[in-house]
């Protein structure tokens, strides 16, 4: 059996509550995140820790900060 990082079960156990409470915006953002978190641990074949999700975290919101700066750029506010 293996071991889920402690910031993993955390984000699964935010996911199941935004669920139970309707959250659609939360929800969204949580399963996104997730689905980074999976895609590294299928690309690395391995499970990911602590660290691992943060890098991973780090690496989505700098995505989208930049994404946004580009939709600015470009007089797009969608």
């Amino acid at each position: 059996l293996f071991a889920m990082s402690d910031l993993k079960k955390q984000l699964t156990d935010d996911m199941k509550s935004a669920m139970r409470a309707k959250e659609k915006q939360r929800l969204l953002t949580i399963r996104t995140i997730l689905a980074g978190i999976k895609q590294q641990e299928v690309d690395t074949r391995e499970d990911v820790n602590d660290t691992a999700v943060l890098a991973i975290l780090d690496k989505m919101a700098k995505q989208r900060r930049e994404s946004i700066s580009q939709f600015s750029k470009a007089g797009r506010d969608d």
